[in-house]
């Protein structure tokens, strides 16, 4: 959760972007980013999306950097966007349904 958060600091740091400023950009109200911290939550997936959009990064990009990755991200396809939007307002049962369709694919 830290990696995270320290993260959207770093790339708004970069930008010299205060809190707000990262709120205008990624279209997003300027309290959701601060109970992010207030409450030291992780901003869902679709928010990211938004910040990613902000700094105009990919989602991929976002993570290597926050997970300290030196490889090159790797980039995500319209439909495995859509899978990851879709995926992160699924309760814990409905993910483990969908993981167990997919593994009956060959």
């Amino acid at each position: 959760m830290d990696n995270i958060l320290n993260t959207i600091t770093a790339y708004r740091e970069e930008r010299k972007w205060s809190l707000y400023d990262l709120a205008v950009h990624a279209e997003m109200k300027s309290t959701t980013i601060s109970t992010w911290y207030n409450e030291d939550t992780i901003p869902s997936i679709p928010s990211l999306v938004k910040i990613c959009d902000a700094f105009q990064i990919t989602l991929s990009e976002f993570f290597a950097k926050a997970e300290g990755s030196k490889s090159t991200p790797v980039v995500l396809t319209p439909q495995q966007m859509q899978v990851i939007d879709r995926w992160s307002v699924l309760r814990p049962d409905q993910q483990e349904a969908v993981l167990n369709l997919l593994n009956t694919i060959p």
